[in-house]
């Protein structure tokens, strides 16, 4: 069951039934100890998935202890290691695989794997390790043996080492894996495919198509791994259920009269118990939950007030909302041919630098009902024109859902501030703006192919907000220059709860 529940993703559930199977085996049974380190090399599995390294190498030494056979002993060795490479102890993972490599086991797929995860174990250690014949013998003999998930660790791998210097060979590896993954129905596989499509693709069609069919896909896998987690807690139910009228069948037939109503008080008394401490424990629960949601409204709402009044300038709203909303009119009228738009653009210009000036004080307005991926979406584009390509990465809902109103709000209006000083001075051609989560931060990255910063650069009113905007988040922004010589803008703060 935990061996199930682990590769629908039901993790916490299925750490739970390997720790019963444990406490079930006989640690000094000679007959049951495979089964034993088989329950601890799962349990590290789950650790492992749950991103627990220390703890998923303590659990792989337990399997170790209990398997005495080297074919057993490879698999909790592996997995050892590949924590190690996770936490970023990539000495200690490289000499657990040449450990296991020294005992030449003859499974080839096993070898082909532990080859493959060295050589990429070694390229994070070091980027300019000569990885490239490791991961080709890797997949040559995984190619050799149609291992359909080995292929797809191969390609995925050599899409990665390609990544850096062949774009097209990254191109093309990621199209192997797509195939292959599709082949074979791994849709996880295929989602990581599709995400390697996405980043590598030069047309934006095929990137919008891509980023389409991840949608889609990602949708239905979660679908369907939640659907088939309700349908496994029903047949526990149900297996459970079975059990207890068996149980009472059992005693009926085989008890006198006495014996069955002894018995049958005796389930009704647990029965009551059983029900009054999930009533009570339901009650404290609500209470719990009602107390911490108001005290937490109470907080927000004193925090949100604090920051509001500590920070609202009068520059800022003209800034944002006047002088930004109006050059965004000015580049909407700039390539419409049909207007007569040196007067009206030099009147706008005047209005904009004079709105730059002026006081206001910002009114924080109700995001709750905002859909924000829609919002980023048409802001960003809107700077899109048939000079300029703007590339969006990662603006889903489930991004501004980790994110607090004044988060959303002041994150956009950085946005708005970023894409405005693209517009007026990079001269590129080419935008990219990506979102990502991360444990517990969240981190944009904008990058263009035009003029980039001059070495002596000074920040306007404009981009001097936009990096006290992040300060007021306790977040870092940085500038520099993209791979392309153009600008670079990292940002980064840390999330805070948004949940009532």
């Amino acid at each position: 069951m935990g061996i199930m529940q682990q590769d629908i993703g039901d993790l916490y559930a299925a750490q739970e039934n390997l720790v019963a199977a444990i406490h079930a085996f006989d640690p000094h049974n000679k007959d049951q100890q495979q089964d034993l380190g088989l329950a601890y090399n799962t349990l590290g599995n789950v650790s492992l998935d749950l991103k627990r390294y220390d703890e998923a190498i303590e659990l792989y030494n337990k399997a170790m202890s209990f398997f005495k056979t080297l074919a057993y002993l490879v698999e909790p060795m592996n997995g050892k290691a590949t924590a190690f490479q996770k936490k970023g102890d990539y000495q200690h993972a490289i000499a657990i695989y040449d450990s296991v490599l020294a005992l030449k086991p003859a499974d080839q797929l096993l070898v082909a794997r532990i080859i493959d995860n060295r050589a990429r174990t070694k390229l994070l250690q070091n980027p300019g390790y000569p990885a490239l014949p490791e991961l080709r013998a890797a997949l040559k003999i995984r190619t050799d043996s149609q291992y359909s998930p080995g292929l797809n660790a191969s390609y995925a791998h050599l899409s990665d080492y390609y990544a850096r210097s062949n774009r097209d060979s990254a191109l093309w590896y990621a199209n192997k894996m797509h195939a292959t993954a599709t082949a074979n129905e791994s849709r996880g596989d295929i989602l990581e495919a599709i995400d390697k499509l996405i980043r590598l693709s030069t047309s934006p069609a095929a990137k919008d198509r891509w980023y389409e069919t991840y949608k889609v896909l990602n949708d239905s896998l979660q679908l369907s791994r939640d659907t088939t987690r309700n349908r496994f807690a029903l047949i526990r139910y149900e297996a459970q259920k079975n059990k207890e009228d068996n149980l009472i069948l059992k005693y009926e037939v085989e008890k006198s009269k006495a014996d069955k109503l002894e018995l049958h008080q005796q389930i009704t008394r647990q029965k009551i118990w059983t029900y009054g401490l999930s009533i009570l424990a339901v009650v404290i629960i609500i209470s719990l939950g009602a107390w911490y949601r108001k005290r937490k409204k109470r907080l927000k709402q004193e925090s949100e007030n604090a920051i509001r009044n500590a920070k609202l300038k009068t520059s800022q709203k003209v800034h944002d909302v006047v002088a930004n909303g109006l050059y965004g009119v000015m580049n909407e009228l700039e390539h419409n041919e049909t207007i007569q738009k040196e007067s009206l653009l030099n009147k706008i210009e005047v209005l904009y630098e004079k709105s730059r000036d002026i006081s206001y004080e910002d009114v924080v307005s109700d995001t709750n009902s905002i859909d924000h991926k829609k919002q980023v979406h048409d802001l960003l584009y809107s700077f899109a024109h048939e000079n300029t390509n703007v590339f969006i990465v990662g603006n889903e809902q489930t991004f501004w859902n980790k994110l607090t109103n004044d988060q959303m709000q002041q994150l956009q209006l950085v946005l708005n501030e970023i894409m405005v000083n693209m517009k007026k001075h990079s001269q590129a051609k080419k935008v990219a703006i990506g979102f990502k989560l991360e444990s517990t931060n969240a981190f944009v990255t904008y990058r263009d192919d035009g003029i980039g910063f001059p070495a002596n650069h000074g920040f306007g009113n404009g981009l001097n907000n936009t990096v006290s905007r992040i300060k007021s988040l306790k977040g870092e922004i940085n500038f520099g220059k993209s791979d392309s010589g153009g600008a670079s803008i990292t940002i980064s703060f840390p999330l805070e709860s948004t949940t009532p």
